[in-house]
């Protein structure tokens, strides 16, 4: 692993002691509790009065009570303590009708049919929108298909594969349409509480975790995805919740927060190429702020704070078949060369944005200027957005 990385995993060896460790203590625990259990079920079998096997009935509770303090402290011990305030069960939600602003602005939303709803970055930013004053950048348009819980929908197929070949060409190129949900399953299966939201029917149902978190600009794991404190949690989700923030911090007056979650104890060089690459797609203010954030969090070396287009170069001696590449990169169109990249590139999510916004229309418009003077690999580009020349020179 380069040294632009921080952070080794565990050795196998000392996983392999906890576990074993972990097991003795809870087959110690269990054989006690079993133990004493049958030590009350036994002088229950004696001739006693009848006053005596109430005070044996008393003792055998006592030592229910005892075995379920006891499976919680283990619990605790093992898995840090429950998140119980998330927990999806307790959540509610809430409607709020969207503003005539808003439906003027995300047009497309009239052509919706009831039962058809947004996700994602559209949904969140309209969120964030109505509830703060701000506004998130959004580059896609993602679409869920609320049905009943006896699975019936009020869409027929023809009419949802049509909606997805318009409104999610990306997704439609590989297959992958507009999904069917309920909205109880829906809501109990994010993975941030910011994204318990969706715009369905011009109004917008945000869970009051979701809303709270909005208000305190907060990035927190939902309890489906992190339901223990201090329990590692996977790095894709890490570095997402990190990319969040750092969007969130440009465009927003207060200064975001993660929440709830620890960095883990091993990120690969993948992993943050991924992001990494995504970062920059956005822009190079956004790509550097990113390394930026990485390196507080110490997942990468300060050397390359602030050095996103480095920090690439040095990625790709540790990663083997990954390139760099912008959103719109004509290459992504080929389905079938994706299909052999093991499925990471995806094709353009910018190049069919279906909302009003000129600043995402001028960013596409940049990517499209075909700029090939040659890039002085020691330099970063401080504004505006990576051109396919430099892209080329990450690669070289």
């Amino acid at each position: 692993m380069g040294e632009f990385l921080r952070g080794n995993p565990e050795s196998s060896e000392d996983e392999q002691r906890y576990d074993q460790e972990s097991l003795e203590l809870a087959v110690n625990g269990l054989s006690r509790v079993v133990g004493e259990q049958d030590d009350v079920d036994n002088n229950s079998d004696d001739s006693e009065e009848e006053d005596d096997y109430d005070d044996d009935y008393d003792e055998d509770y006592d030592e229910e009570d005892d075995y379920d303090d006891y499976y919680s402290e283990y619990e605790e011990q093992h898995y840090g303590e429950e998140r119980a305030d998330f927990d999806e069960e307790k959540m509610t939600l809430q409607e709020l009708p969207l503003p005539a602003e808003i439906l003027k602005r995300y047009s497309f939303l009239n052509e919706l049919p009831h039962g058809v709803a947004v996700m994602g970055g559209v949904a969140r930013s309209i969120a964030r929108e109505i509830i703060t004053g701000e506004r998130e950048p959004i580059r896609d348009i993602d679409l869920v298909n609320i049905i009943d819980e006896e699975g019936n929908s009020e869409v027929d197929d023809d009419t949802l594969d049509a909606l997805s070949r318009k409104f999610m060409p990306d997704d439609y190129a590989f297959g992958h349409g507009i999904k069917n949900d309920t909205l109880d399953n829906y809501f109990k299966t994010r993975d941030f509480t910011i994204n318990q939201i969706l715009v369905k029917d011009s109004k917008l149902i945000v869970s009051d975790f979701a809303y709270n978190d909005f208000q305190e600009n907060i990035v927190r794991p939902t309890y489906f995805e992190h339901p223990y404190d201090g329990d590692d949690i996977s790095s894709r989700l890490f570095l997402k919740a990190l990319m969040m923030r750092t969007v969130l911090s440009q465009i927003s007056d207060s200064i975001p927060l993660i929440e709830d979650m620890e960095r883990p104890e091993y990120i690969g060089a993948f992993d943050v190429a991924v992001f990494l690459n995504k970062a920059m797609s956005r822009g190079a203010e956004t790509a550097r702020v990113f390394t930026e954030d990485l390196a507080d969090w110490d997942v990468i070396s300060e050397d390359y704070a602030g050095r996103p287009v480095a920090l690439a170069k040095a990625l790709l001696e540790d990663v083997d078949a990954f390139e760099f590449r912008p959103s719109t990169d004509e290459r992504f169109k080929d389905v079938q060369e994706c299909e052999d990249m093991s499925g990471f590139f995806i094709p353009p999510s910018m190049s069919r944005y279906y909302a009003s916004d000129p600043a995402i229309r001028r960013a596409i418009a940049e990517y499209g200027d075909g700029l090939d003077e040659p890039i002085d690999g020691e330099e970063e580009r401080v504004s505006g957005y990576y051109t396919q020349a430099e892209y080329d020179n990450i690669n070289r």
